[in-house]
């Protein structure tokens, strides 16, 4: 079955054949016939109409069928040709054939015939037409899928890179590289709240011209992006409706994605395009995998930062009961040191020199202070 009504040009100088022809057998069923007179003017209208069919007389005035034939195939068309002759000229119709005729009609012929015919090629050229839609449909399939399969390679490799990195600032930086490639954005930028309180900053930037560095780390406010943090939801935004805000400055279509942890919203994910090309579900679905990744990263950097700090604490306590443990043996040292000094000075005192009893007395003050540094050094 025809699925649209196909274009036949009849290359044809004589009136009564013309008549047959179009006029009484093709144009009752559905099929479009221009009749031209002559070669020349049928090269004219090939490239203009690109018929489906052409129909020529082998014996035409000036230029031939035949020459007719020769020219479309030089030019490059691939159409069809039927070539019209009397059965007298069987040598010009082989030649006809050997030139690439699709094939002929010997005149006189009958409406059937003529139709038959026409039939004939026009399939032939609808089942190359489906099998061309088929392989075109194919070739696309075949590089969309082409093009996920690297969209899920990157974002894989992204996903793997962002959190493995320890430090916030790049990782908040390649996150966001990764989100502008995915979704085929061509500016980026990534707002983040304070620790307290509800004020944004710009934290990241990236392909945005010179006057947006002296806007690095500090307070954000497009008009647009606050909403998105109440509701927590992405929002795509393009045309007309982004120019009341200030991010129509830096494009036509935005696409702003919260940085969430559980319920609690981080931040701000702004991906710009300079058109007014709206985000696709694929690309959104892209970025909104990066926004995720960055949000497990930070966790994770959270995480690392607590233990590390309970470790830490740890530590200090363990090397705190040790200095404690060192530091009280030292004081049972001391006493012991002490009282064996004034059991020597009371007991040997009699016999000692006054130079070695004043000795005895100064090690016995030494004692003293040492003992005084020591509880000053005496943990809590």
């Amino acid at each position: 079955m025809k699925s649209r009504r196909e274009h036949i040009l009849l290359v044809e100088n004589n009136a009564a054949i013309s008549d047959r022809i179009a006029r009484q057998a093709l144009r009752p069923l559905g099929y479009q016939v221009d009749i031209v007179l002559h070669a020349s003017a049928a090269l004219q209208e090939i490239g203009r109409l690109q018929p489906d069919l052409v129909i020529a007389d082998l014996n035409l005035p000036g230029l031939s069928g035949k020459d007719l034939l020769v020219a479309v195939q030089s030019q490059g068309y691939e159409i069809p040709f039927i070539v019209l002759a009397a059965e007298t000229k069987e040598g010009d119709i082989l030649q006809a054939f050997r030139l690439g005729a699709a094939d002929f009609l010997s005149w006189p012929a009958q409406e059937t015939e003529i139709v038959a015919a026409v039939e004939r090629v026009l399939k032939q050229v609808r089942v190359r037409q489906e099998r061309q839609a088929l392989i075109n449909q194919l070739s696309h399939l075949n590089q969309a899928l082409e093009k996920q399969i690297n969209d899920l390679t990157t974002l894989i490799n992204a996903g793997k890179a962002i959190t493995s990195l320890t430090d916030p600032k790049q990782l908040i930086q390649t996150a966001l590289e990764n989100c502008v490639l995915l979704s085929n954005a061509q500016r980026g930028m990534v707002i983040l709240r304070a620790e307290r309180g509800q004020t944004y900053f710009l934290r990241a930037a990236l392909h945005f011209p010179e006057d947006i560095k002296p806007m690095l780390n500090k307070a954000w406010d497009d008009g647009i992006s606050t909403l998105v943090a109440e509701s927590g939801e992405p929002l795509s935004i393009h045309g007309e409706p982004l120019k009341p805000f200030v991010l129509s400055k830096y494009g036509q279509a935005a696409l702003i994605l919260p940085l969430k942890v559980k319920n609690e919203i981080l931040g701000m994910f702004i991906l710009l395009r300079k058109q007014a090309q709206p985000f696709d579900t694929h690309s959104q679905s892209l970025a909104e995998a990066i926004v995720d990744y960055t949000a497990i990263a930070l966790v994770n950097l959270q995480l690392i930062h607590t233990v590390e700090k309970r470790f830490l604490q740890s530590y200090q306590s363990q090397q705190a009961q040790k200095l404690k443990s060192q530091l009280l043996s030292i004081e049972e040292k001391l006493k012991l040191a002490q009282t064996a000094l004034s059991d020597l000075l009371a007991e040997e005192g009699p016999l000692l020199t006054t130079r070695q009893r004043q000795g005895l007395l100064d090690i016995r003050t030494y004692l003293l202070q040492i003992q005084e540094v020591h509880r000053s050094l005496e943990p809590p």
